[in-house]
């Protein structure tokens, strides 16, 4: 395959996943819901969970919230080439910084998937104890606390790798050491969800649910929309020179 393919078929990744991820997202954790409209999360046991969270999920059904977390998981494969596309960006590949950079995407990309389908088994717990008899709650309460526990190291590891990668990225723009113009480091995925947090308050429901279920994800589309259709000839011109 010459290069050109394989950034075509990059930016196809890309996108699908892109996608993928918004839709997982929507199903998993698109829901905007009053913690006030489930007392007994929101005053009887809200010294014992994440309230939150707790209510987060209630309104996802079982098929749903498994739809989300598997459409996302078993795409996450898909980043990869997504990393390697921004990867081909760097005037120079060869460098310490973009091989850091390239690394450190990768490894966020590796640890996503995880921490993306621990929403379904959290959302699953709380939905048992919310329908379950009270004497069944200590228990099940205890084990929604470690399925929190395997969540928030799951996918904060995971956030916290790609904030550094897309970050350093985003710096690496502002110093022309890419073939993109400054002001795309507004648009690289991080810097891009501060812009994106305050449209869902001024969304209606479902759609506040969807959005900030899916900030991130969002974030990833337009970003490498962008480079598809503004830079995408770019690193073709660049190989030929």
């Amino acid at each position: 395959m010459n290069y050109s393919n394989k950034i075509n078929w990059s930016f196809v990744a890309a996108i699908m996943v892109s996608i993928c991820w918004i839709i997982g997202d929507i199903f998993v954790a698109g829901f905007d819901p009053n913690p006030e409209d489930y007392p007994l999360f929101s005053k009887i046991y809200a010294d014992q969970v994440n309230v939150g969270f707790a209510t987060l999920m209630l309104e996802g059904t079982t098929p749903g919230l498994m739809f989300g977390a598997l459409i996302g998981a078993l795409t996450g494969p898909l980043l990869l080439p997504a990393s390697w596309l921004v990867f081909q960006f760097f005037k120079d590949t060869k460098t310490w910084y973009s091989v850091a950079v390239y690394w450190i995407l990768l490894a966020g990309a590796v640890l996503s998937p995880l921490g993306h389908a621990g929403f379904f088994y959290v959302g699953e717990i709380y939905k048992a104890i919310y329908h379950t008899d009270p004497v069944a709650h200590p228990y099940l309460l205890e084990t929604g606390r470690e399925f929190m526990k395997m969540l928030n190291i799951a996918w904060g590891a995971a956030i916290g790798v790609l904030a550094i990668g897309w970050i350093s990225f985003a710096v690496c723009i502002l110093l022309k050491k890419t073939l993109l113009p400054r002001w795309m480091a507004l648009l690289t995925p991080f810097v891009l969800t501060l812009f994106i947090i305050p449209i869902k308050g001024m969304l209606p429901l479902p759609y506040s649910g969807w959005v900030g279920g899916a900030i991130f994800n969002i974030a990833y589309l337009v970003f490498f929309g962008s480079l598809l259709i503004l830079f995408r000839k770019k690193l073709n011109r660049e190989l030929q020179n």
